[in-house]
């Protein structure tokens, strides 16, 4: 019994523990524990709350990682590096200043996991769609106007989480209709102009 209980605490340390969205056999380690290790051996890496402004350019050399956990941080961009991770699955940016949505993602289509919440750039890319693995977008809280049509074609798409971003009525039922083979997250909507 003691095991047991010791294997929840220890589950419980991970930043995934608990996250509905994951790559579950994943170990993520923070930056500074791994930073110095062979490259190849690690497949998640965590800069949660590091307060960086630009990603340190040894990351470069993890071409295997699976998770990546950017959040909470002060990024304006990604590096083009980024689209270059064949095996990412899992990429955390909630939290950001990104100005713009990082084209270089577009390359990844590796990805099924995307958290782009709370970052204050507005448009969005028609080449969502080359993310054909794709299966849970949060958009949280980051003030885009619309989606791309191209969001559509994403077939693996399982949910899509517009909470916090004010569409109005007719938006959100067009939307909802399109995308019915998946959930979408929207708050109440709003009185607005279309």
């Amino acid at each position: 019994m003691k095991k047991i209980f010791a294997l929840i605490f220890l589950l419980s340390l991970s930043p995934l523990f608990g996250q509905k969205h994951s790559v579950a056999d994943v170990i993520v380690y923070d930056w500074e524990v791994v930073k110095n290790a062979q490259p190849d051996t690690v497949f998640g890496i965590s800069f949660q709350k590091m307060k960086l402004i630009k990603l340190p350019a040894e990351l470069k050399k993890f071409k295997n990682l699976r998770v990546l956990d950017l959040s909470k941080n002060k990024l304006v961009s990604i590096p083009n590096y980024i689209g270059e991770l064949l095996f990412l699955e899992d990429l955390n940016l909630t939290k950001n200043q990104l100005e713009y949505y990082p084209l270089a993602l577009c390359r990844n289509n590796s990805l099924r996991f995307l958290r782009l919440g709370r970052n204050p750039f507005e448009n969005f890319p028609e080449c969502i769609e080359s993310l054909q693995n794709l299966e849970y977008l949060d958009m949280y809280d980051t003030p885009i106007a619309t989606l791309p049509e191209s969001i559509v074609r994403l077939k693996k798409l399982k949910e899509v989480d517009l909470s916090g971003i004010r569409f109005s009525k007719n938006f959100q039922e067009s939307w909802t209709k399109k995308m019915s083979h998946m959930k979408m997250i929207f708050d109440s909507p709003c009185d607005c102009f279309e």
